[in-house]
C-alpha cells in the first residue's frame, strides 16, 4: 500500500498503523500528513477542525459515540492560535547547526 487507495488492500505492519512524529519543528516540514497532501498547517487544522471524513479504517480516537468523525469545532481565532502554538515549536537554529546536517553520521 502506498496511501492513495480508496481502500487500504495491504494493512501493513501494525494494521497500517502511523508512528506519530514530534511536534519539534513542525512549521518547517511542509507537506503534511503521510501523503504529504496538504502544504500548510493551516490546511491541516482545517482539516482536523471539520474534514475528516468517515471511513472503515479511521482510528477510533477519530470517531464520536454515535461512530461519526469527530470535528475540533474551533473558531478562526482559535485556528489562528493554534497554528501560530505549533510555530512557537520551531527552532531554526538545530536546523543551521553542523552537527544535524548529515543523518547519516
Amino acid at each position: 500500500m502506498i496511501g492513495l487507495e480508496l481502500s487500504a488492500k495491504d494493512k501493513g505492519k501494525n494494521n497500517g498503523a502511523f508512528r506519530i512524529p514530534s511536534l519539534r519543528n513542525v512549521g518547517l516540514t511542509a507537506p503534511y500528513m503521510h501523503d504529504g497532501r496538504f502544504a500548510s498547517l493551516d490546511q491541516v487544522v482545517d482539516h482536523y477542525n471539520s474534514g475528516i471524513q468517515a471511513h472503515p479504517d479511521l482510528d477510533h480516537k477519530f470517531i464520536d459515540k454515535d461512530g461519526k468523525p469527530l470535528k475540533m469545532n474551533l473558531n478562526a481565532i482559535e485556528k489562528k492560535a493554534l497554528v501560530a502554538f505549533l510555530k512557537t515549536l520551531t527552532d531554526e537554529s538545530i536546523t543551521k547547526d553542523p552537527r544535524y546536517a548529515n543523518p547519516f553520521n
